[in-house]
């Protein structure tokens, strides 16, 4: 037997985690078993184990694959580099709701992430989003203060409760596109109510309302 390579090793672990996330999202992390994770994905359970010791490890890694791209935007909007923190952190939000709803399996992955069930596994979730909570709010705040820094928010506008009325936002509208997609939608909804939360702590003319930014540009 040809023995396997790293490229190999990376795509059958790639291919657990879809599967995984098919099943998280079909059965809910309770109900899901690594052997029904093995058959999902065509592999062994044994195949299985040789890349995860337990499903609060796949449910990690499948939270983290998502989780690390966008707290790494995230981080690049209160860097000193630029001068546009409120358009950046604007831009990154925006970008990410249309992004959840062109891409299926992102979706699928976020509703894994804002379900909740009684068992072990998904205390290992709920911890993973109280962290991602934190991560999020603290870059949001960091940005925000920032922008204060630049003269670009609103006199007395505090940068953390900013940045909590902001995130809550955020959380408000993926929960709606989750429970009621035909009447939250991501893009003209998650666009309208970042805005409007905006415009109630930054400047007029710091950022242009109803617009599509252009992402941030490669790192």
């Amino acid at each position: 037997m040809a023995r396997k390579t790293k490229e190999d090793t990376q795509a059958t672990r790639e291919g657990i985690l879809d599967a995984a996330e098919a099943c998280f999202h079909e059965h809910g992390v309770a109900r899901t078993t690594l052997e029904m994770i093995g058959a999902r994905a065509g592999y062994t359970r044994g195949a299985v184990y040789w890349h995860f010791k337990n499903k609060s490890e796949v449910l990690t890694a499948i939270v983290e694959r998502v989780h690390l791209p966008f707290m790494q935007e995230l981080e690049r909007t209160s860097t000193d580099q630029r001068d546009t923190p409120v358009h950046d952190l604007r831009a990154v939000m925006i970008h990410s709701f249309i992004e959840l709803s062109e891409d299926e399996r992102l979706r699928k992955t976020m509703e894994i992430m804002l379900r909740s069930d009684a068992s072990a596994d998904t205390k290992v979730l709920t911890e993973l989003q109280q962290a991602g909570f934190r991560d999020a709010l603290d870059r949001m705040e960091r940005a925000l203060r920032r922008a204060q820094d630049l003269g670009q928010l609103r006199e007395g506008a505090d940068p953390k409760i900013a940045a909590r009325m902001l995130h809550a936002t955020v959380l408000g509208v993926l929960h709606g596109a989750m429970v009621e997609p035909d009447l939250m939608d991501l893009k003209r909804d998650g666009m309208l109510a970042l805005d409007m939360t905006l415009a109630a702590y930054v400047k007029e003319g710091v950022f242009v309302p109803g617009t599509v930014p252009e992402p941030l540009p490669e790192a």
